[in-house]
């Protein structure tokens, strides 16, 4: 039996590594370490695994990642004696990381690989990068390489995107036909949608929703997600306030059911005043969408406008019906136009069109 330590940082590490632990709960003994995190005391994801009675993982651990400047150095030395004291007790033979450029991994790769060669590395799909790849800046990054190498030691590696370096062998992605090129020379495996919307996972997210005093069953019966881009960008929009009105006035007139999801930049619970009827819900604007994908019906439309959260529903939810509304006519809209339509994500100009 293999035994493979999870290392999250952000709230679709969480998911994936959730999904991914749990379809080979068979095969595997798992533990996840919750990495940098800025909240350790009634952080919503920790207290979700803690309660999750079917969880994959035999063991749970938290590592801060709160410090600025100097005590940063501090933390992190304090951060590798708790790696040190966990890999003696649990001496995995896989890291599964959602960002090869956490120290904290790449410092549990390099002190294993000491004393074992065959200790291997994954990298887990973590969004945009995986296809896009990362802004590479030579001189900073160069930089930042020998910095890092000199502070902590020469086992660091500077990748150039996220799941480039040397510490990964395997990338499970949701679409590893769409892979970023340095990331083609390690071995792929797929991601399967049906991990993320199965029971189990599905009864982590509501855990997760339980812990933003939101009851995830609700989602279980909503025809359309609209997703609400953060106020600067809606400003950046003409019209947008009237016409996302309009077209939700529109929706409910046909009896569909909404869930509304404002970006977590935005003040208030309903800063539009859009939950004017029984048949819309909101979503609190601080639980991470990836968390409300698992909880959809099949066939569910999501629709959005600028930034990541369609291709996330794309990835993980391929039964979902993403759709994108943007003005081609708006410079600062049409610059996401030709990123959705190589993903398979169908574009409109406006809200009047059939669901």
């Amino acid at each position: 039996m293999a035994k493979v330590l999870y290392m999250p940082s952000t709230p679709l590490n969480v998911l994936v590594c959730a999904a991914l632990a749990n379809s080979r709960r068979e095969t595997d003994q798992a533990e996840l370490w919750l990495i940098d995190q800025k909240q350790l005391d009634d952080n919503p994801y920790l207290q979700a695994l803690q309660n999750w009675p079917h969880s994959p993982f035999k063991k749970i651990k938290v590592l801060p990642g709160k410090a600025k400047g100097r005590g940063k150095l501090l933390e992190r030395k304090a951060n590798f004696g708790v790696i040190r004291q966990g890999l003696k007790l649990f001496q995995p033979d896989v890291i599964a990381v959602g960002s090869d450029r956490r120290i904290e991994f790449q410092y549990a790769m390099h002190q294993l690989t000491r004393h074992q060669s065959t200790t291997q590395g994954w990298y887990l799909d973590d969004g945009l990068y995986s296809y896009a790849g990362r802004p590479y800046h030579p001189i900073k990054d160069s930089i930042n390489r020998w910095l890092k190498k000199l502070t902590y030691g020469f086992w660091w590696d500077e990748p150039k995107t996220v799941g480039a370096s040397h510490w990964i062998n395997q990338a499970w992605l949701f679409q590893p036909e769409q892979a970023h090129p340095l990331l083609k020379n390690k071995t792929m495996d797929r991601l399967q949608s049906k991990w993320i919307s199965g029971s189990v996972t599905q009864e982590f997210s509501r855990l997760v929703t339980d812990q933003f005093d939101f009851d995830g069953q609700v989602l279980a019966s909503v025809d359309v997600v609209i997703i609400i881009p953060h106020p600067n960008n809606q400003l950046k929009m003409k019209d947008y306030a009237s016409r996302i009105h309009a077209f939700v006035e529109q929706l409910t007139a046909q009896g569909k059911r909404i869930a509304l999801k404002y970006h977590p930049r935005q003040q208030g619970e309903d800063a539009l005043g859009l939950a004017q009827s029984d048949l819309v819900s909101v979503i609190p604007t601080a639980l991470a969408f990836e968390f409300v994908l698992p909880l959809l019906p099949n066939g569910a439309k999501v629709i959005g406008d600028v930034g990541t959260v369609l291709l996330t529903t794309k990835w993980l939810r391929e039964d979902l019906k993403p759709i994108a509304v943007l003005n081609k006519q708006d410079e600062f809209q049409q610059r996401f136009v030709p990123m959705f339509e190589e993903h398979g994500i169908t574009v409109f100009e406006g809200f009047n069109f059939d669901l």
